[in-house]
């Protein structure tokens, strides 16, 4: 039985500490990182796969030559002892030929890094991206026998079935920033020369990452376990609740968005639920019309996962042929987005349901939910009427 006086405890000693992080953060002017003014924090891609990438590579300007690969090596268990590590090539979104119908060829492998002895080491990298079908065993497909396959998440997820396809756990391993990444960049910062551009640039990153992942210093962190220790049926019982709580929040969101759309949308739009709020692909759909094609308009996606690095966007899908992009800034994705458009907060930043600080002012605060239920609405609907009049105007 749960005793709710020791849960409520357990929050107020866990609080406690948090705010003892933030302000020990602030003191070292921690909150001021570059990715994070940049708006890049999330950005599988341009900001994780490329700094990893730019540190590993021994040719690169950091002028450490393999220092950093062989640390890198070293974490990961891998046995490097015959290689020329100063040879190694490393590189990032490694094409693999155009996805085939069935999803089993074909793709962009993250993060590639091949020695001098023909082995190889391939990185699937995920922030918040949900994954794509039979991703990993497409992976597997590269220099068989000669390659290790690795699964990179912020807390070291394992891959989705289909990811796998036919992959058993004996054919590839799994690595997090919560561990790995933070290991290595603090291994990576002790051999830099102190105050050097280097040295600032990782502890930029390495602060990041402690961010992304919810980790703070090692005294707090052993008094954060210390407390949850002694309350592990407290925890246990709080953990449990905690994604049914945020769950809740991006359901009634959702519902909210749903229910706004009707009353704005012309009627001859009819709008309807897509997968539900615990699918990395949570969507709302808008029917619309172009030639007598099935047009498609959508918002997703409400999990804070899925395309567009789990960023909420508005788009169009016709799988029958391309539609040409109205608006600067709009993009397209894989599987039958045509164009896309990212959905931003009231001070310009791409809206993520993932984000804590969102979750909390939806649910502390009324006036924030209705504003930006009334705003994510509207920033739908101009781009549906903008897309939907250009059909219309093609078919006349």
């Amino acid at each position: 039985m749960i005793d709710i006086n020791e849960a409520n405890d357990l929050l107020k000693s866990t609080r406690e500490i948090v705010q003892e992080h933030q302000i020990e953060t602030r003191e070292r002017g921690e909150d001021f990182n570059l990715f994070s003014v940049l708006s890049m924090e999330f950005n599988e891609t341009k900001t994780h796969s490329s700094m990893i990438r730019a540190l590993l590579d021994p040719k690169e300007n950091h002028y450490q030559g393999d220092a950093f690969l062989k640390l890198f090596l070293k974490e990961i268990g891998y046995d490097h002892k015959l290689q020329n590590l100063n040879v190694a090539r490393v590189q990032t979104e490694f094409h693999l030929g155009k996805i085939s119908e069935d999803y089993l060829r074909g793709g962009f492998i993250d993060i590639l890094i091949s020695l001098s002895d023909g082995q190889s080491i391939a990185i699937e990298n995920k922030i918040y991206a949900g994954d794509q079908p039979s991703q990993m065993y497409r992976y597997s497909q590269y220099n068989q026998g000669s390659c290790r396959l690795y699964y990179l998440t912020l807390f070291g997820n394992q891959p989705s079935k289909d990811s796998l396809h036919s992959l058993t756990n004996d054919e590839y391993s799994v690595m997090s920033y919560r561990n790995h990444i933070i290991s290595w960049l603090e291994r990576c910062l002790q051999v830099v020369p102190s105050g050097s551009i280097i040295e600032t640039s990782i502890r930029q990153y390495y602060i990041l990452i402690k961010r992304l992942t919810n980790t703070m210093e090692d005294t707090l962190e052993i008094q954060l376990k210390n407390i949850i220790g002694n309350h592990l049926e407290e925890a246990k019982f709080i953990h449990s609740h905690y994604e049914k709580t945020v769950e809740s929040i991006r359901k009634e969101f959702k519902e909210a968005i749903h229910k706004r759309l009707k009353s704005i949308l012309d009627s001859r739009f009819n709008i309807r639920e897509g997968n539900d709020i615990t699918a990395t692909h949570s969507q709302l759909w808008i029917d619309g019309q172009y030639a007598g094609r099935n047009i498609i308009f959508g918002i997703e996606s409400f999990s804070g996962l899925g395309h567009n690095h789990g960023r909420l966007f508005v788009g169009v899908i016709d799988k029958a042929a391309q539609i040409d992009l109205l608006q600067d800034g709009d993009v397209r994705f894989n599987y039958g987005w045509q164009a896309a458009r990212t959905i931003v907060t009231s001070k310009g930043n791409p809206l993520n349901l993932s984000s804590i600080n969102i979750l909390q002012d939806l649910i502390s605060d009324k006036k924030y939910f209705s504003s930006l239920v009334e705003s994510v609405a509207q920033q739908a609907k101009d781009f549906v009427d903008i897309y939907q009049e250009d059909f219309d105007r093609k078919v006349i």
